[in-house]
Parts: structure tokens; sequence; C-alpha cells
């Protein structure tokens, strides 16, 4: 049996022994790698990650952006060439039946009621007539990073009204309970006296800086939303530029009912005629036709 002292020294020398051939070991696998790394990287061309980005989900590139400077500046360039808006409310549960949105035009949001269908100069969001505050708020950021470069915009009246508080000093969650009470209301004259208090907006930028043409489009539900822009506190020209603008129109859509009766009104007709004409002289107030002229029109479907 070995002494003390030996079976010390041996056990040492072999602990020596396999450090050193881990030494080595760990050694070889650094200057492995170093050689395989220190070839030629090949990089793709801005050409191939354009194609690549095409065939991808807006809602991807939005989120691909952070991944490093260069895809942020190829997919903001893509967004930047976006020149016409369309943004409207629709039952999104009954259009994804249909076979045009499954045919790759339309791409929905991850986590929101979200559509959204982009082509190289156009985006189109369709969001569900029933949003929730995150589906508010996720399109007020995805117009937003769009609207600089929009030159054509064509809005639900909802959605103006969206925009329109996303630059009061009212936050999301609370304007999207004050529009579930408003809907309780179905659009009729009670809504009338219904208002929000908020104080005057801090905003600088204009939220459509280089839009030359503005359509807002108004269901018959819609009429006392004219009115209530004004309770926002924000200025028109908050939303688009006023010397920028070189058509500004207003877009009645009728339900196919009151289309088919034509000129006979009733006496409750006449009255909503009359409620609308209100609230539309409010709205021509806030957004300054004396000043737009010729450049204002009116269009009824």
């Amino acid at each position: 049996m070995p002494s003390l002292k030996e079976f010390f020294e041996n056990n040492v020398h072999r602990l020596q022994r396999r450090i050193g051939g881990e030494t080595l070991i760990l050694s070889l696998k650094k200057k492995k790698s170093s050689t395989i790394y220190s070839g030629k990287s090949y990089q793709f061309t801005d050409e191939i990650w354009n194609t690549i980005f095409a065939q991808c989900s807006p809602f991807d590139l939005y989120l691909w952006r952070r991944v490093n400077k260069n895809f942020k500046r190829l997919i903001d360039s893509r967004f930047n060439n976006i020149l016409y808006l369309y943004a409207d409310r629709r039952n999104i549960a009954s259009m994804l039946g249909q076979e045009s949105i499954n045919d790759g035009n339309f791409y929905r949001h991850h986590s929101a009621q979200i559509l959204l269908s982009l082509d190289t100069h156009s985006a189109m969001f369709i969001v569900h007539e029933r949003w929730t505050p995150k589906d508010i708020s996720k399109l007020f950021q995805a117009i937003q990073l769009l609207a600089p470069s929009i030159r054509n915009v064509s809005l639900d009246m909802g959605i103006v009204e969206l925009i329109t508080a996303g630059l009061s000093s009212m936050d999301f969650n609370r304007w999207h309970t004050f529009q579930c009470y408003l809907k309780t209301l179905e659009g009729q004259a009670a809504e009338d006296s219904v208002h929000v208090q908020c104080i005057p907006s801090t905003c600088q930028k204009t939220f459509f800086p280089n839009v030359t043409e503005f359509t807002v489009q108004i269901g018959e539900r819609d009429y006392s939303a004219l009115t209530r822009l004004m309770d926002y506190s924000v200025d028109a020209q908050t939303l688009f530029s006023l010397d920028k603008i070189e058509l500004f129109r207003v877009h009645f859509i009728s339900t196919t009912e009151t289309q088919l009766r034509g000129s006979c009104f009733t006496q409750e007709e006449r009255f909503s005629r009359k409620r609308t004409s209100k609230h539309l002289q409010n709205f021509k107030k806030w957004i300054g036709t004396t000043n737009l002229g010729e450049r204002y029109c009116q269009q009824y479907s």
C-alpha cells in the first residue's frame, strides 16, 4: 500500500495531466472556430432583402425594424413609399370567410383584430367593428407610422375620431369606455348631448403632414361624431395641413332602405336631416371650410 505522501503525489500528477489535456483541446477548438469565421462572410444585397420582405407580413416587418440598422433602413424605405391609405371598420369574422381574404392580399395582426393589405404604394386597414382598447392602440400606432408619407387618405368617421382622440389628452382605455357607452345610444339624437372634456392638445407635429386629398366616410350613426371632434381640443391642422390640402371630401353613406324611399321623407326623417345639417356645420367650422373654399366638397351615396 502506497504511503500518504505517494498517494497525494500520484493524484496531483494525474490532475495536472488532465488539466493540461483539456487546455490543449480547448485551444484547438478555439483555433478551429476562428479559422471558420475568419473566412469571407456573405451578405444579401438590398435587392434580395426587398424581395424577401415583399413576401412577408407587414406586421412582421414592423417588428424586424429592431433587428439592425440595415433592416430598419430597408423596411422604413418600403413604408415611406406608401402614398394611399384606406381604413375602415367592418365585421372581420364574416370577412375571414371570404375567399378574397385568404388569397394572401390581407395579413392579420398577431394579437389584434386588424387586417392589413400592403401594396407598393397603398395600404388598406380593416379593424373589427367591435374593437378593443388593444385594437385601437395598435391601429393608431400603425397609421401613425405610415402617416408622414401619405398623400391620399380615406377614413371611416370612427377612425377619424380615433386619431383625434389619440392626439388629445385622453388615453385610449378611457376613450374605448366612452365609445362603448355611445354605442348603447345607437346613434340616436340622445347622443348629441353626450360630450367629453379634454385639455388643449400640446401636440406640435401634423399627423398627416403631406396629405393632399382627404376623404371622410360618414354613416348614418356617425352624425354626432362630427360635432364631438371639437370636444377633444385638437386643432384640425394637427390632423392635416390646410395649405397642402387640394381636396377635402365628406362622403355621406346611406343605407339601402333610405335610398329606396327617395325623396319621400317622414317627419322623423326631416328631423334627422336637420340634425345632420347642424352637425355638419360644426364639422365644417372645425376643419376650416372658409379657408378651404372650393377645395371642400360633399358626396352622397
